[in-house]
């Protein structure tokens, strides 16, 4: 199959999964919907990112990315792709929470416009994305989303509650996309660091670091 139209079906595919998307997310707003439904939605969202990132990096591989910085308050922004996640449960099947932690950020002091850095919003968000979906599939109750800035990078954290990255059933990315993106991502970006470690207070915790324009 040529290489135009091999793209050309998986886009035709991301579409089809936004529109599924949306019937679901549609169908769990009604009180009565079994689990199933709900664990559908999530399951099909997670699928939705992975293709984007696909793309993403085949875009990357072909192109190279082309970085579109643009202001951002930076909680805002974590808060709104909190809001945007679908709701989830964790490994056992109990309601997960997904929370912005305050007591968790840290701003470098004197820094001038503290809190808000030039950023591409879309290939950022797409790597916080990737990693909520990750940590959301081992967390056991809840998921911590937090950053850091100094003079020219902000670094950002996914902290989940899950038995870490030494247990058996630690976390370990379904596939190796994700951590491509983010190295795309941060290399987009102008250089970075992206790792995944065990927190120190439990749980896994990944970082990614991005320079800032």
């Amino acid at each position: 199959m040529k290489q135009a139209l091999s793209t050309l079906v998986i886009h035709d595919i991301k579409n089809s999964l936004a529109l599924l998307e949306a019937d679901l997310e549609q169908l769990n707003h009604h009180p009565d919907m079994p689990e199933e439904a709900r664990r559908a939605y999530q399951r099909c969202s997670e699928l939705k990112g992975r293709l984007v990132s696909f793309l993403t990096l085949y875009k990357h591989e072909q192109f190279g990315l082309q970085p579109n910085p643009v202001e951002l308050d930076l909680r805002e922004f974590l808060q709104d792709t909190l809001d945007v996640s679908p709701s989830a449960s964790g490994k056992h099947g109990h309601a997960l929470t997904l929370e912005l932690d305050e007591s968790r950020i840290r701003i470098a002091p004197g820094l001038k416009h503290g809190g808000t850095a030039q950023l591409d919003e879309y290939l950022t968000g797409l790597t916080i994305e990737s990693a909520l979906n990750n940590a959301v599939r081992y967390a056991a109750g809840k998921v911590r989303l937090w950053f850091e800035q100094d003079a020219d990078t902000v670094t950002f954290f996914v902290q989940d509650d899950g038995p870490g990255l030494d247990h058996p059933s630690g976390n370990a990315p379904s596939t190796g996309v994700g951590v491509a993106l983010c190295k795309a991502v941060a290399e987009a970006h102008g250089g970075g660091e992206v790792s995944l470690s065990d927190a120190p207070d439990g749980g896994a915790l990944f970082r990614l670091a991005l320079h800032t324009a």
